[in-house]
Parts: structure tokens; sequence; C-alpha cells
């Protein structure tokens, strides 16, 4: 499932690329990311028990899923960066499943495979997903589409969109859009796509129009203007 937009994503003049200097930030603001993303799930764990859990120390008083869900987008965050670092990350079904794989453990009906049944999203009244029988259809065809003749930026913002409007997998796919986002962005030096704490009301409101009408104009603008972080030395 494709969408529209013509809004013009404008990049940055003075941004210089460099792969290693965005490896090593995003690694070093980890516990910020991980708990931005907390926040699109409602996870009541706070920005300090994050850090906690991230240095592999326990914490109590929080149920064991809401725990496990830092663990998972932790170890996620990990598998993308280390793909990055490692020179192995391509935006394949490969590592679309190997993602799902660790960010939706023990969370969702299967993971580390597309769905097979049918999924809705909240709060929508004109919605319908992709049967899950085209999927792989859907993937094939549809992705060198988001991706053909794009500038990384543009690409990681099409693809977060992609993903988060086919709903590949049972749950998590903005999760698994996220961390893909990211990858590209690290991949390519540019820096990371984030959505902060503080615009997630707008953000879930963007979304929610876009899921309606596949008419992506406002939250392109949006996601360009406020969540691509580019990081430059």
């Amino acid at each position: 499932m494709l969408f529209d937009y013509d809004y013009k994503i404008n990049i940055p003049h003075n941004i210089i690329p460099d792969k290693r200097f965005a490896l090593f930030s995003a690694k070093r603001m980890l516990p910020e990311y991980v708990f931005d993303t907390l926040q699109l799930e409602n996870n009541p764990i706070t920005f300090p028990e994050v850090q906690t859990l991230i240095n592999g120390i326990t914490i109590g008083g929080h149920k064991i899923s809401d725990v496990q869900q830092v663990l998972n987008i932790k170890s996620a965050w990990n598998l993308m960066l280390d793909a990055v670092q490692g020179n192995t990350f391509t935006v394949s079904k490969a590592m679309f499943h190997s993602i799902n794989d660790v960010i939706a453990r023990e969370e969702s009906l299967e993971w580390g495979k597309f769905r097979t049944g049918r999924v809705g999203i909240a709060g929508t009244k004109n919605y319908i997903a992709p049967l899950y029988n085209e999927l792989d259809e859907i993937f094939e065809c549809e992705l060198p589409i988001i991706l053909d003749g794009k500038h990384e930026v543009e690409q990681s913002i099409r693809l977060f969109l992609w993903v988060a409007l086919n709903k590949f997998y049972w749950n998590s796919n903005r999760r698994i859009a996220y961390l893909l986002a990211n990858g590209i962005l690290v991949n390519a030096g540019y820096g990371v796509f984030n959505i902060k704490v503080e615009d997630i009301l707008e953000f879930n409101t963007l979304m929610v129009e876009f899921y309606e009408n596949k008419q992506a104009n406002s939250i392109v603008k949006f996601l360009a203007e406020k969540c691509i972080k580019y990081i430059a030395k």
C-alpha cells in the first residue's frame, strides 16, 4: 500500500555525513531514544529506570511486560547498530524479520515473520490493512519504489510511513519502522530519527489522518522538520 505527498524535504547543505560519528552519537544517546520510543507505547517506566535497565541492573515495581519491552527495544537498537558498524545493514526482508524477532518477542502473537491474519488501527474508521496473504508481494513490489532515487533522509521518512501503513506484523510496526529509519540515517552518517515526548500528541494525530486518507503531506512535513536529528561534528 503506497501513499502520496508533494511536500519537498530540504536537506541542510552544511551537513557532512560521517558514519563513524553518527554511530558514536547514537550509542551515546541510546537511553534517550529507548525512552522516547517507550512513550509511544504508553510504557510507564521512567528515564532513570531505562538507564538502569540498559546498564544491566534490574528494577522493581513494574509489570514484567513493561520491563521486557524496554529490554526488547534496547536489544533491537543494538542489533541495528551492530549491523551498521559491521557494514551488514540492509533494508531487506531478512533485516525486517530480524528486528521484529527481537522487538516483538514475548509481546506479539508471533515474531520474526509477517502476520498471518487481519489487523486494524485503533482510532481509525476507514483504514483497512492489507490482507496477510498479500504482504510478501507488497514488500517485493513496493519497497524498491519507496527507496528508489531518494536521498537517505527521505528514504528514512518514506520507509517509516510505509511500514507503519502496511502493518506487516501483528504489532510493534511503528517500532520496527522507527528502527529501520534510524538504520538508514545512521548508516548514511546523517543522524537519527526520533520522536520526542513533547511531540507525541501531534504525531499521533497526524498519523491517524495519514492512515485514514493515505495523504502524507502533513506527517512528512512533521517528520522532516521535527524528527530528523542531524549529527554534525
